[in-house]
């Protein structure tokens, strides 16, 4: 009897295992994609034709440009600034899976799962190697996105540089300039709007811990109350692409994923020995509160029918007959623009993000 190991271990078998992504859930959840106008940022319509997409946005006015005497002076003609959205970054991944291997399995492996948006069933074997595939494919995604962020000018500090702040559970806390206080604190005087948007981990994720048990401190501070305020996002990717402790906070809708669906409308169907199709995988994002997120793949199922020398890797090995299973995403990060705001306004450079430093002393 040949049982797979998932059906023993479930959510804990190492192969369906995913590394916490919170950054690529948090764009899922909380940017662009969940704003009430609905997804603007996929480039491509049904069809499979590429849009041009660009954003226009006024610079707000400063009290310093307000007038102080009645007169029929113009004192501004509004111009529009324009962004472009594009897609820029890939993640691709093939696999190969050969008839004689599938053989040798029981009967369910070649027994057809149907998949949203996909125009022929996957058989159970393919589908389990996509979803065995799918650590490192989320994960390349979200450690692109994170070295990708563009950090805004934080208005207490005056830079975009990582403000260091101490969280601190004992006696001695200060309610003012320690811990969540702060964070609130900042975002406040960084005009944010909405629940502030978290994402990190190491010292910031350990101390989340303590105010999701909704306990009070030694200094009387309610970490329920307090976390009830915010939403966190794990990330292990974090700590390697901005450095060990640092963490994000966001605001809603300053930032999002640009999606490029390459194969539909025109583009998608039999051609050759491929099939072409985009399809919505339902994916678990540990992070976002393992809640399953859709996330569109573009695929290309092609079926060698002869035996022949393949690069795999770095080697070249013979490969049997049987399908060659391509993923791929075409994607960006889009942040609001670091000239949003004009040079004489207090929120100069500002774009919706902040980087910090935790600590615990």
């Amino acid at each position: 009897m040949l049982m797979h190991m998932k059906f023993v271990a479930g959510e804990n078998a190492p192969e369906t295992k995913v590394t916490a992504s919170g950054f690529l859930a948090a764009a899922l959840e909380k940017g662009v994609q969940a704003q009430p106008i609905g997804d603007p940022f996929t480039l491509t319509n049904a069809n499979g034709h590429i849009k041009d997409l660009r954003l226009k946005y006024y610079q707000r006015t400063t009290p310093a440009q307000m007038q102080t005497s009645d007169s029929c002076d113009i004192d501004l003609l509004p111009a529009y600034d324009e962004i472009t959205i594009d897609s820029t970054d890939v993640v691709k991944f093939a696999i190969h899976l050969d008839d004689e291997t599938i053989a040798r399995y029981c009967d369910e492996a070649s027994r057809s799962v149907a998949v949203g948006g996909a125009p022929t069933p996957f058989m159970q074997e393919q589908l389990a190697v996509i979803m065995s595939s799918m650590n490192g494919f989320i994960g390349k995604i979200d450690q692109t996105l994170l070295s990708s962020v563009t950090w805004g000018v934080n208005q207490v500090s005056g830079n975009n540089n990582a403000t260091t702040v101490n969280f601190n559970d004992d006696v001695t806390v200060n309610l003012v300039t320690e811990g969540w206080t702060k964070i609130m604190q900042d975002y406040e005087l960084n005009e944010g709007h909405g629940r502030p948007i978290v994402v990190g981990s190491g010292i910031s994720a350990a101390f989340r811990h303590q105010l999701l048990a909704g306990v009070t401190n030694m200094a009387q501070v309610n970490n329920n109350a307090m976390y009830s305020m915010l939403d966190y996002y794990l990330d292990l990717h974090s700590a390697s692409s901005w450095g060990a402790n640092q963490f994000g906070v966001f605001q809603p809708g300053t930032f999002g994923l640009v999606e490029l669906n390459e194969y539909v409308g025109f583009r998608a169907g039999m051609k050759g020995t491929s099939t072409f199709f985009n399809a919505a995988l339902p994916l678990m994002l540990p992070g976002s509160g393992e809640i399953p997120r859709m996330l569109n793949i573009d695929f290309q199922f092609k079926y060698n029918d002869c035996p022949t020398e393949a690069t795999v890797g770095y080697e070249t090995e013979t490969i049997k007959r049987g399908w060659t299973l391509i993923m791929k995403k075409n994607f960006a990060l889009w942040q609001i623009p670091n000239d949003a705001y004009q040079a004489a306004d207090r929120l100069t450079g500002n774009n919706g993000s902040l980087r910090y430093t935790a600590t615990n002393s």
